[in-house]
């Protein structure tokens, strides 16, 4: 698993991962988030577009991140999940815990606008197949 720290613009920065996402793997993600908090930027955006497994026992990892970031102001947003990400998110219980965007593209700018759009945009309430 590889995790680049990239600057999203504004006052916000995405890490992309790219690979299989292990238990250890959650941790490196953590600690890139730490690094980021280090430099007074709490909005960060979690690109998984490259990610085509996690484990959901790190899932929990996130979620305390997300919490910490939002204390300060800021969020966790996850964008580029497959339907098979959702899903592991969802056995989770943690798919509520995050904004999902669908692309990396649609998260760009600043993170608080995006909230006003309503959540029926991304249809995330419907069942979805873990098979692509």
């Amino acid at each position: 698993m590889r995790v680049q720290i990239v600057t999203a613009g504004g006052n916000s920065m995405r890490l992309e991962v790219c690979g299989m996402i292990n238990l250890q793997g959650f941790f490196q993600i953590e600690e890139a988030i730490l690094k980021i908090m280090k430099k007074n930027c709490f909005k960060v955006e979690l690109d998984m577009t490259e990610v085509k497994h996690m484990d959901h026992r790190g899932v929990d990892i996130l979620v305390k991140r997300a919490e910490r970031l939002r204390s300060y102001g800021g969020d966790l947003v996850l964008c580029g999940l497959s339907p098979y990400l959702v899903n592991i998110l969802r056995m989770a219980n943690a798919a509520e815990a995050f904004e999902l965007a669908e692309s990396k593209t649609t998260v760009q700018g600043d993170l608080f606008q995006r909230q006003e759009r309503a959540p029926a945009e991304l249809d995330l309430a419907r069942p979805r197949s873990a098979v692509a």
